[in-house]
């Protein structure tokens, strides 16, 4: 792979930046696996500009691999202002967005892509997954805009670009963003063998560690969990995304929602997001065995749980099941939603 012929202070700084993340690790009594040493020295050198043929990163490998605190440390090491830190939703939601508001107008997805970039130099896009057919095939082009922009991409996945929307209906859709990815990145696989999460080295998340699955998620729990019952007179329709959103009720800092309202009818990932802005916490009732229920009704679910995890706001189940009985099959990105499901306390009370 060619290198930029660095001087003193490149290296000095890739140098710098590469010994960060062992003090980070150090700081929470581990130490870089292998795989996580490959990715460091990767990140390092984004960072610090040495590397011109690939002017990204992407992360890949399983749940708990340290793949997003990889890429947070680095950005925890640039200077102020020159870094976008975005969970690929929200980024493709921007987009979305920022085109739409120059509906009728020349170049609208120039000007959301400037929106989205700002005075960056340096964007962790954060689970690119790329569920969404449309989102795909946007981001691909998002993608392609950045090195034009002097922008260095660090992007993290479970998934391998090829893994990307694997399904056979959809799977050509993402070919353009596969190609991007390999044109603009570096792609690393992050696959140790220790889930680094489940040993309390994710990171701190004080909002989503606060949560809860309560089953069967009485009102005795719910008051446990310093939350009240919504009364019936608490219904509510909310507006959310421009369109109304049946809730339980609105109680202090708290939305409560049902499973059916939420998931079960035909709301966004935007939905979720918006959600996350106005509240700190989501109470979300009535959760069944998501195999009992279709496709895309497990797919909101995942998405409020991804959209929750990464904006750190407190989410509360009530359920009948237990999580591990409501994960139970035919669950996309089963791995990663017990991974930060498992954070949640369970209060399950004998029956």
């Amino acid at each position: 792979m060619a290198q930029r012929t660095a001087g003193r202070g490149g290296q000095h700084r890739r140098d710098q930046l590469r010994g960060a993340f062992d003090a980070a690790a150090a700081a929470m009594g581990s130490h870089l696996d292998p795989e996580q040493r490959t990715a460091a020295d990767r990140l390092a050198d984004l960072g610090a500009g040495l590397d011109d043929s690939t002017p990204g990163v992407y992360l890949h490998g399983p749940v708990g691999r340290g793949k997003t605190w990889l890429a947070d440390v680095l950005l925890s090491q640039l200077p102020e202002g020159t870094s976008t830190r975005l969970h690929a939703y929200d980024a493709a939601r921007q987009l979305h967005r920022g085109i739409a508001r120059r509906s009728g107008g020349r170049g609208g997805l120039e000007a959301a892509i400037d929106d989205v970039v700002g005075g960056a130099t340096v964007l962790l896009l954060d689970e690119l997954h790329a569920h969404d057919p449309g989102d795909a095939m946007l981001l691909s082009r998002f993608l392609r805009a950045l090195p034009p922009r002097g922008v260095r991409l660090v992007a993290t996945s479970n998934f391998a670009p090829e893994g990307l929307l694997p399904g056979p209906q959809h799977h050509h859709l993402v070919l353009p963003l596969i190609s991007a990815l390999r044109e603009t990145c570096a792609v690393v696989e992050v696959a140790g063998p220790v889930d680094h999460r489940a040993l309390g080295h994710g990171g701190a998340r004080p909002g989503w560690s606060s949560g809860a699955w309560l089953g069967p998620g009485s009102a005795a729990q719910l008051a446990a969990a310093g939350l009240a019952e919504p009364a019936p007179g608490d219904r509510v329709v909310l507006q959310v995304g421009g369109r109304p959103l049946r809730a339980l009720g609105v109680v202090g800092e708290a939305v409560h929602l049902h499973f059916d309202d939420l998931c079960g009818a035909p709301t966004s990932t935007g939905d979720a997001l918006e959600l996350s802005e106005r509240f700190r916490t989501l109470v979300l009732a009535g959760v069944p065995a998501l195999s009992s229920v279709g496709e895309q009704a497990r797919r909101r679910f995942a998405d409020l749980v991804d959209v929750c995890w990464d904006r750190d706001v407190r989410l509360v189940v009530r359920s009948a099941v237990a999580a591990e009985e409501a994960l139970d099959a035919g669950v996309r990105d089963r791995e990663r939603l017990v991974s930060r499901l498992s954070l949640l306390r369970a209060d399950a009370p004998a029956r």
